[in-house]
């Protein structure tokens, strides 16, 4: 059985959640380094990807879409750590778009999100239609 009570009654919920931030994890690293090696359009094809080969998952765009961010801000921290200015490029875009420095760092942490987790849900959208 696969419901919450019988997960929480077994400690199956445990083991999920195991799961669920290992693939997250997994995720990341590959988006930190495909992105460090080809640029921000392989977020799409990492999410899709992902969720083609992982149809065991639940919420696959969910976990590509945390992966991402999570993969992104280590970019962002492994940079801050090798000196660069993080915050002020994030004031300076932020100002080219009326919002916070923070702000600006928020809606680009979200657009990975959106690009990795919306190519998962298309992906897990294609394998339900799929016969078989």
């Amino acid at each position: 059985c696969e419901c919450h009570q019988c997960a929480v009654e077994t400690g199956a919920g445990e083991m999920k959640g195991a799961g669920f931030v290992a693939r997250v994890i997994i995720v990341a690293i590959v988006c930190a380094v495909a992105t460090s090696w080809f640029g921000w359009m392989t977020l799409p094809v990492i999410g899709f990807i992902y969720a083609l080969a992982d149809r065991r998952a639940f919420a696959r765009g969910t976990i590509a879409a945390l992966g991402a961010v999570l993969g992104w801000l280590a970019i962002l921290g492994a940079d801050a750590a090798r000196g660069a200015s993080i915050h002020m490029v994030a004031s300076r875009m932020g100002q080219v778009m009326r919002l916070p420095a923070t702000g600006f760092v928020l809606i680009t942490l979200l657009f990975a999100a959106l690009l990795a987790g919306t190519a998962a849900v298309i992906a897990s959208a294609i394998v339900r239609k799929s016969p078989g």
